[in-house]
């Protein structure tokens, strides 16, 4: 696929703000600092479009990307969250619950796991409920 555009559209925290469902969306999710972002930046091949960071949490919204004028990307926050309070994360936990559960035009979530490392509890378990809620996933 030839990606002619990609531009930043939005970024919050609350699943009804997010753009209006009517175009397909792809969501981007993993541990902390596994490389959303920068797997993001080079599919639409865009060095800055997501932000990264050497420091694990730098993405601490959901954050939108329109590609070609026809479809969304949507770059989440990191699980395992590290360097933040408990209350912070369960403050993301939930913020992605509400999206994954809700966005109605939802096509796939991109799971990203660290081909260093055996899979680790934490992407199990996300996999898992993935899977149980029947949410269309691709493991990277």
């Amino acid at each position: 696929m030839q990606i002619d555009s990609a531009i930043f559209i939005t970024s919050n925290t609350d699943y009804q703000k997010c753009p209006p469902p009517f175009k397909p969306e792809y969501a981007f999710i993993g541990r902390s600092n596994v490389g959303k972002s920068s797997l993001i930046n080079s599919l639409v091949q865009k060095k800055d479009l997501a932000k990264t960071s050497a420091k694990p949490g730098k993405t601490q919204t959901i954050n939108h990307f329109l590609v070609n004028d026809k479809w969304y990307i949507a770059d989440l926050p990191g699980f395992g969250y590290a360097a933040v309070s408990k209350t912070k994360k369960a403050s993301f936990s939930l913020m992605i619950e509400e999206f994954m559960l809700n966005r109605e035009n939802l096509m796939c979530v991109f799971v990203l796991v660290d081909s260093r490392l055996e899979p680790q509890a934490i992407d199990v378990d996300f996999i898992d409920w993935l899977g149980r809620k029947g949410i269309p996933f691709v493991i990277v």
